[in-house]
């Protein structure tokens, strides 16, 4: 089979799924930057036997645009604020009027829609208003040897977070909430793992004690080494559709500190800490338990069972193939 797969920047999720679907197919890899990718999408398309696209943004709309066009079948993964509506915190499509009409085409013109959480399926149901019968949920799947605590070495008593630092994801991902958190274990030193972007990394430095450190991206061996050396990993996000991040510090014994919200509960389980109240206070205390808690290696195993990487590729290829036969 001939893949298009369409995408705005490889993120690593996205470059599994890029990887699983060229282990079995003949797949063409397109980067949208803009308008002006256009003829190669076009081209891509009639070349292709369905177009497969991450996010419902506007690469997505061309992509099934085009494959509607030409009589192809086009696939698109749900993940993220493409189908969210969070108007309190100004966070997804659905919360711009002047937005909306290009999730609302994808996700009601597409032929399959893959949703990494039951979570991201109800939005994607409720706010896209897409058919049930094309809306399948398939979970994130993850490599468990690479993230794992493999080196034995002790956990240090340390609370941890991963994200880009923007704007966006001062609030979404709750990254005002752990630096605030910090003042209340004055102790207890605070890593904060990501990409800076904008002029986030400035306000969180402005409300941030002393105890928080900000590393930039960490990436490959390095970021699974600060997985491997915390105790605690927080996040205490307004909205998820999954939380990779997550699962990868459980794979790596980390104790997780998460908000009951969206689709962290379907990640985490029995095996962490919720933080109901989301104040700075609250999550201190919550990082506390977690701090003496032993579900590292529970923690562990819920991802090793739940979402196992081998899970992910079955269902993908078999989503794709069942697309082809209809």
């Amino acid at each position: 089979m001939n893949i298009l797969f369409v995408h705005q920047g490889l993120m690593s999720f996205v470059q599994r799924d890029l990887e699983i679907l060229q282990s079995a197919h003949e797949v063409r890899d397109l980067r949208f930057r803009g308008l002006e990718d256009l003829p190669a999408l076009m081209s891509g398309a009639r070349w292709a036997d369905l177009t497969f696209s991450w996010f419902g943004k506007l690469h997505a709309f061309f992509a099934v645009l085009f494959s509607r066009i030409l009589n192809k079948k086009a696939v698109v993964v749900a993940g993220g604020d493409d189908v969210a509506y969070e108007p309190e915190i100004g966070y997804g499509m659905f919360s711009y009027w002047w937005k909306r009409w290009c999730p609302l085409f994808v996700f009601r013109c597409a032929d399959l829609i893959l949703s990494v959480s039951e979570f991201n399926r109800c939005e994607t149901l409720v706010n896209a208003r897409a058919d049930p019968g094309k809306v399948r949920l398939l979970y994130h799947g993850f490599d468990v040897q690479n993230w794992s605590w493999a080196d034995g070495r002790p956990k240090e008593s340390m609370a941890l977070t991963v994200g880009r630092v923007t704007v966006e994801t001062f609030l979404v991902k709750g990254l005002d909430l752990f630096v605030q958190s910090a003042a209340h274990l004055s102790e207890l030193p605070f890593l904060l793992v990501g990409p800076w972007q904008d002029e986030a990394v400035d306000r969180l430095r402005a409300i941030a004690p002393p105890n928080v450190t900000f590393t930039g991206g960490l990436y490959g061996a390095d970021l699974v080494r600060a997985y491997r050396q915390a105790r605690v990993y927080v996040q205490v996000s307004r909205h998820e559709s999954f939380g990779c991040s997550v699962a990868e510090a459980m794979l790596c014994e980390c104790v997780p500190v998460v908000s009951r919200r969206a689709a962290l509960p379907e990640v985490v389980g029995d095996c962490g800490f919720y933080v109901d109240e989301l104040t700075p206070e609250a999550v201190a205390a919550r990082i506390e338990e977690a701090l003496r808690s032993d579900l590292g290696p529970r923690a562990r195993e819920r991802i090793v069972h739940e979402f196992p990487l081998e899970k992910r590729r079955r269902g993908l290829l078999a989503a794709v193939d069942e697309v082809m036969s209809r």
